[in-house]
């Protein structure tokens, strides 16, 4: 620092000092900052000699409470936790430090609710771990026997949550509420240690405030539109040593990925919580000496410090009404009592153990995960026998054996990851993603699959990271799948349609037990932080019904997922119809669930045709539809027409033109695609005279069952042509291969249905 600098600083902090000191109350009156030396036998001459001060800082806030009027409540609960290593330079010939407080992690829980005459019009939630940046402030000397600690790291410190109005959800951020230094500096003033006292700056507050006041207590009730806040503080700094640097390191620890432990067995339902971890990593503390220190160091006592996210449940469809509240319990890291007195140390809480006091020149912590995708930081504090203290640093990775570097500042990320990302890097390079962020949702399809415009399966990056619980196993999904859940409880008979479903979109099918999900929401990744999720994304239910009209259907759709109530597959699909049938209406199905249209719409009567020789009678099952006469011709490539014989089942799909222009039926373009319905029954639109004629395949062989999907809107084998059976696909209909979408990020405009009026006559039929 130049010395020009260093002087307008001074002058800086000098007015800010002064500017602070007009809130103290009648019983905290200070004099102003002395700007002269003061002597050197005072607390405060003390504490100014020492150079450096290093130390941690510490804070709990919270609050909660209602507001309520005769027609009107509000509701809230909000939960704050921070830890953050600190330090104090002083500056020479001044009567302040410099106070720089390192990057922190915390925890922020928000949770509001607005309701109006018993409704409820608006609901907040936010939940976030996560980093804090660097903070500076400063600490000043009112007195040769007192100092005032200004702190500044809680301002502004943001959470991604949702709000929620009149049923529409919507992103915002969030921050925490504010503790000013120059509103409340005046309450944080506190006695130095004597000169015959170990030197140490250590001190604790405890506050409630609401906006620019300090409350005695909380009201009961709360007075509208007061918001109490409770703050509890902690910091404790010793001498910086100039002869050791303490540094930390992990066994396996390019390796190591968080775990959970799946409990209880097979065939109960999963809760959040687990007795045991999934994983553990040995974190050691190491005092090296400084390159020019004479001297074997050792210290007096180490302490290790674990900051740790705190996700709900542990995978990401872990069911989020099962998880603990808010607040230590769920820590996803946390130091275990008995695993760390294996080590010889102190269990003072799930987030801090240290050793006792002795000499020492290492030591080690066990860290356990209980959570998959459970992120954070560890840092240690050592404290020397002549008072002084160090904080913990990092091997240089650029050191090699033999020429070792100088260590690097910085907590230890847990597990070894980028400082913006909360993803392993293990697991980033066994999947080829190191490039991609935490919010990244890029996966494709391939060989020319999937709609352009609706990349993705509406998973991020650390979503697929966590992972999910399937049938009672963890699985971390690839993000070079698309991946889709799917819930089958019609089991077996299914499985043909669904793998060539598979096959022929390219997409990953994950399959999902009834306790891995809540039925009311089929949300596939629930338990989330916001700042790691970007959308919802559903699994698609299959299922057996009675279908309408002995039909099948993906109820709420084509469309993505999430507006796919359930797939009901025919009772007569599964019963009656031989494999290779029933795999294409299955893959069908689950096409609509992906987005994938018909290659038209109409142009389709049910109907029964009864009676012998030529000469039958068509009823129709829609009632507009006027039942007559019919005459049954077979249809082989070219038409022959002899009388033919009607197998048992009464029911048959009868194709048609629509009497509407430029409207394709649903069994137009490419003959092989398992989008096209295939017809049994066919009424030729020429010559008009002989609309009442019906054309079966010969052999009462129907339309081929689809295999593929068609990647052309053209119609190809019968259907190419202007003379083809059913003609091409429809406008912007076909090319099914390139319509698929899985992902529920998108808000997909609905698949029209033109009207259709199938073009068709009877004749007189003698009953």
């Amino acid at each position: 620092m130049t010395a020009q600098l260093r002087r307008i600083l001074i002058i800086g902090l000098a007015f800010l000092a002064g500017c602070t000191a007009q809130d103290a109350p009648p019983e905290e009156v200070a004099p102003a900052p002395q700007s002269i030396l003061q002597r050197l036998d005072t607390p405060a001459s003390r504490v100014l000699a020492v150079p450096k001060w290093v130390g941690v800082l510490k804070a709990r806030s919270r609050t909660s409470g209602q507001w309520t009027t005769p027609y009107t409540s509000h509701q809230w609960k909000d939960d704050l936790t921070y830890l953050a290593p600190i330090e104090i330079s002083m500056l020479e010939g001044s009567n302040f430090g410099l106070s720089t407080i390192k990057r922190g992690f915390y925890n922020f829980s928000r949770t509001g609710q607005d309701i109006f005459q018993g409704q409820t019009i608006s609901t907040q939630v936010a939940r976030c771990s996560d980093s804090a940046l660097a903070r500076t402030a400063f600490i000043e000397f009112p007195t040769d026997s007192s100092y005032k600690m200004q702190l500044t790291p809680f301002t502004g410190l943001p959470c991604k949550g949702t709000v929620t109005q009149y049923g529409t959800t919507t992103d915002t951020e969030f921050t925490w509420y504010t503790l000013s230094p120059i509103q409340f500096g005046s309450h944080f003033v506190f006695d130095l240690p004597a000169v015959d006292a170990p030197l140490r700056i250590h001190g604790t507050k405890h506050l409630i405030t609401s906006d620019s006041t300090v409350l005695a207590n909380i009201p009961n009730p709360i007075p509208y539109g007061m918001t109490p806040v409770e703050w509890d503080i902690e910091w404790d700094l010793r001498p910086e040593s100039d002869d050791l640097d303490l540094v930390l390191s992990a066994e396996n620890y390019n390796d190591w990925l968080p775990l959970a432990k799946l409990e209880p067995v097979i065939g109960s339902s999963l809760t959040a919580g687990s007795l045991e971890p999934g994983s553990t990593l040995v974190v050691k503390a190491e005092a090296v000496p400084k390159p020019d220190s004479s001297s074997t160091p050792k210290l007096k006592k180490i302490t290790f410090y674990l900051k740790s996210s705190n996700v709900p449940g542990i995978a990401m469809n872990t069911p989020y009404e099962n998880t603990p509240p808010f607040g230590d319990v769920n820590r996803d890291l946390q130091f275990e009592q008995d695993k760390n007195a294996l080590h010889g140390l102190d269990f003072i809480d799930i987030a801090t153990v240290q050793t006792p006091e002795g000499e020492y020149t290492e030591a080690e912590a066990v860290v356990s995960s209980f959570d998959f995708g459970g992120y954070g930081e560890i840092v240690a504090w050592g404290e020397t026998e002549d008072g002084e203290s160090v904080l913990s640093m990092l091997e240089n990775p650029g050191s090699t054996p033999g020429v070792p570097l100088p260590p690097i500042e910085g907590p230890l990320l847990l597990p070894k990851r980028a400082s913006d990302s909360f993803i392993a890097d293990k697991w980033k390079a066994d999947t080829n993603s190191l490039s991609k962020a935490d919010l990244d949702d890029s996966d494709v399809l391939g060989e020319g699959r999937g709609d352009p415009g609706c990349p993705g399966d509406g998973l991020t990056l650390y979503e697929e990271y966590r992972g999910f619980i399937l049938n009672n196993e963890h699985v971390r999904t690839k993000p070079t799948d698309v991946d889709y859940f799917l819930n089958n409880k019609i089991g077996g008979a299914a499985s043909g349609g669904i793998n060539l479903f598979s096959s022929l979109t390219g997409i990953k099918v994950h399959f999902v037990s009834e306790d891995d999900f809540e039925t009311s929401t089929r949300i596939i990744n629930s338990a989330y932080n916001k700042a790691t999720h970007q959308n919802d994304q559903h699994l698609v239910i299959l299922r057996e019904q009675t279908g309408v009209n002995g039909t099948s259907k993906a109820h709420g759709g084509p469309s993505n997922p999430r507006n796919i109530t359930h797939i009901g597959i025919a009772t007569g699909t599964l019963n009656d119809i031989p494999a290779e049938g029933r795999a294409s209406i299955i893959a069908h199905e689950l096409a609509h669930s992906v987005n994938v249209p018909h290659h038209g719409e109409g142009g389709i009567f049910i109907a029964t045709i009864t009676g012998t020789g030529t000469l039958r009678k068509e009823t129709p099952i829609d009632n507009t539809l006027s039942p007559g006469g019919v005459e049954v011709y077979l249809e082989p490539l070219t038409r022959a027409q002899p009388p033919r014989e009607l197998a048992t089942d009464p029911y048959f799909l009868i194709a048609a033109r629509c009497n509407q222009d430029g409207t394709q039926s649903v069994f137009s373009g490419a003959h092989d695609c398992i989008m096209r319905y295939r017809a049994d029954v066919l009424v030729h639109l020429n010559p008009a005279n002989e609309r009442y004629k019906r054309y079966f395949l010969t052999g009462h062989n129907p339309e081929p069952y689809g295999n593929t999907l068609c990647s052309t809107r053209y119609g190809t084998g019968f259907n190419a042509g202007t003379n083809g059976r059913h003609l091409g696909a429809a406008s912007g209909r076909g090319e099914c291969i390139k319509k698929i979408c899985a992902s529920d990020k998108y808000t997909l405009p609905v698949w029209t249905e033109p009207p259709c009026t199938p073009i068709r006559t009877v004749t007189t039929y003698p009953d």
